[in-house]
């Protein structure tokens, strides 16, 4: 898989000097006064997220359930979407938006209809330029729906083993990166990133095994930014890298994938212009 890493290495270059530059050397150590300053500084900044988990049993997914890759229920005119090389993109999510009207916060998506969202598995542009990825919106009556073949061109390893989803709230707090870049008076504390990152994991609901990812809240981030404004910016999906005895997908070297939306086209359902990208280690 062809990954960019320019832009890891530089943000990993970054942090490694501004460790170098600190005054001893365990002043990235926890500190459990500055944990306790940070979880007081970060309270305030609290926001409701969505944790996607997999589904506890085994059963079959249902035309139009929310899942994990799998084939789609679309509508008869709906076309398999494919990148400007031509090559079909993957199923990731398909999420049934009534699935989530009871617990998401505000009043983010439309109350019905399906969200999906694609992405090229064989390149990975960490960008999602080319076409790479998609965020389709449909709202359509269920009996319409109906579950498309795969592509005869998408590889078999680029099928995802289909899985059922389910949700829960937890609670959110931003990572160091975006805390730093909303809050610029904290940007000195680099070297204290191990006791802000304790704070953090103390005030966060514990996440299910079965995770995935969330939708809205604070995306968990391995580099720098996605977005630098999250008042007009909101995280709709953050999907992680999944690797176990059963099942395997990673992007990159186990990183996460992050979509981004603005508040205005969240509010008129206008997914054309997503902010993509993929972090990893």
């Amino acid at each position: 898989m062809t990954i960019h890493y320019y832009r890891y290495w530089k943000a990993w270059e970054k942090l490694v000097v501004a460790e170098m530059n600190a005054k001893t050397d365990d002043n990235d150590e926890i500190d459990e006064k500055t944990v306790c300053e940070f979880i007081e500084v970060l309270k305030p900044f609290k926001r409701k997220a969505i944790e996607i988990s997999f589904a506890s049993s085994e059963d079959a997914a249902r035309t139009g359930c929310s899942k994990y890759g799998g084939q789609p229920d679309v509508p008869e005119d709906f076309q398999w979407p494919l990148d400007n090389n031509n090559r079909p993109l993957s199923l990731l999510l398909q999420i049934n938006c009534s699935d989530l009207t009871p617990i998401a916060p505000e009043d983010y998506l439309p109350k019905s209809g399906h969200l999906y969202f694609f992405y090229e598995l064989g390149e990975q542009n960490w960008e999602g330029a080319e076409n790479s990825i998609r965020v389709i919106y449909i709202d359509t009556q269920h009996k319409e729906l109906h579950r498309i073949d795969y592509p005869k061109t998408l590889a078999n390893e680029f099928r995802l083993k289909e899985r059922v989803i389910s949700f829960k709230t937890k609670d959110s707090y931003p990572a160091f990166q975006d805390f730093g870049n909303q809050n610029t008076e904290y940007n000195q504390l680099i070297d204290k990133v191990e006791s802000f990152n304790e704070a953090r994991s103390r005030l966060e609901t514990e996440s299910s095994s079965n995770a995935i990812g969330t939708m809205f809240g604070y995306a968990d981030l391995i580099h720098d930014v996605v977005v630098n404004d999250l008042n007009t910016n909101i995280l709709l999906l953050q999907l992680s890298s999944i690797e176990d005895d059963s099942y395997e997908l990673l992007f990159g070297d186990c990183g996460n994938i992050y979509f981004y939306i603005s508040r205005h086209d969240l509010q008129t359902k206008d997914f054309r212009h997503v902010k993509f990208e993929l972090q990893c280690y």
